[in-house]
């Protein structure tokens, strides 16, 4: 099997995966970074999505910081990683297996990062609302 790149919403989880350790003493964001990255680099192709990872979760770090002033980062993450896993931005439910086993990303995704920002904002926005639902308790 050819290795591809890495899609979006793969993407979008890893970074979001990485801020969530800002609350964490035993562990950087490079060191999660570069642990995510680890596992994935089997997968898909390189092309510098480690350090992409690193700069997307500083910017989903800022954006909940600034959501939830003085309050744990990680705990408001664990919502946007229920949308990554549940959602399409546009707001339309991922199907069976999300359906990464069909689609795959056969050219680079040039704006990733900016990409990853808008897609957590949406997600959060979206939440406030009441356009996505609170992730269940056990989640």
């Amino acid at each position: 099997m050819s290795k591809t790149y890495m899609p979006q919403d793969v993407f979008n989880m890893c970074a979001v995966s990485t801020a969530r350790y800002i609350d964490a003493e035993n562990a950087s964001l490079e060191e999660v970074a570069r642990v995510f990255s680890d596992q994935y680099r089997k997968d898909y192709i390189d092309d510098g999505f480690e350090q992409d990872m690193l700069e997307a979760a500083r910017n989903v770090i800022g954006i909940m910081e600034k959501a939830f002033p003085g309050k744990p980062v990680s705990s408001a993450l664990l919502q946007i990683q229920f949308c990554i896993k549940s959602y399409h931005p546009d707001g339309k439910k991922k199907g069976f297996l999300q359906g990464q086993l069909f689609n795959k990303q056969k050219t680079p995704i040039p704006d990733r990062v900016a990409q990853c920002t808008r897609d957590v904002l949406v997600f959060h926005t979206g939440t406030m609302t009441g356009a996505f639902p609170i992730k269940p308790k056990r989640w």
